[in-house]
């Protein structure tokens, strides 16, 4: 069955009775690499589930997490062009994606329309994860950080209990330690603004979080 998140459904709509272009369903482990920064992919891929760390590596060397992405979010988009990765990418959870040939999204580009997969449109989203991702470090106090970082992590899973990065993982995405993360989380945890559910799941509360990522007190 080809999942909503899969640029097909749009192919079938537009484009009846032509016959399907190659598409696949992949599962890719937590922390393997799905996209490596200067090597140039031959597919895109789409996220139909799970968290990705966008890497970038700098000009010393050293690769640092800038972004998380998840479903809906398109991988390989400077195949589309002909070009290299411009960042790596890296399964923080357990990822589900499906993989298509770069023919099939030029096909829907061309025919235009309000679908969701045309380039522009995905090229925006990028741009915007991106901008979200900036602006949070350079919010005033690690609470204000910590508390819009969860209410992203939330946007990218339509579900009540949420999946996270490690305590290393959100340190380096919001440029402070580890011991940091850890103190600050605790805090949340006893005023009940997360609650964890399960090994891997935790509940939000999503609209005090918003509160104090506004600079307001919960």
């Amino acid at each position: 069955m080809i999942a909503p998140h899969c640029p097909v459904q749009a192919y079938r709509q537009r484009l009846p009775g032509r016959e399907l272009p190659s598409v696949s369903a992949r599962s890719i482990a937590r922390m393997c690499r799905v996209q490596q920064q200067g090597e140039q992919a031959s597919t895109l891929r789409i996220v139909k589930s799970g968290l990705l760390a966008i890497l970038l590596r700098g000009p010393e060397g050293r690769e640092q997490p800038i972004a998380v992405i998840g479903q809906g979010d398109l991988l390989g988009r400077s195949a589309a062009s002909g070009q290299s990765n411009l960042m790596s990418v890296q399964a923080l959870t357990p990822v589900a994606i499906c993989e298509f040939p770069v023919s099939l999204w030029h096909e829907l580009d061309a025919l235009g329309g309000q679908h969701p997969w045309t380039m522009g449109r995905q090229s925006r989203r990028a741009v915007q994860t991106l901008a979200e991702w900036s602006h949070l470090v350079r919010l005033p106090g690690l609470e204000q950080r910590l508390a819009s970082a969860l209410q992203l992590l939330a946007g990218l899973q339509p579900r009540e209990a949420v999946q996270l990065p490690s305590q290393g993982m959100l340190a380096e995405l919001l440029c402070v330690t580890r011991e940091s993360i850890n103190r600050t989380w605790r805090e949340f945890e006893a005023r009940g603004l997360v609650r964890r559910r399960h090994r891997h799941f935790v509940h939000l509360d999503v609209q005090a979080l918003a509160q104090i990522a506004a600079g307001s007190s919960s």
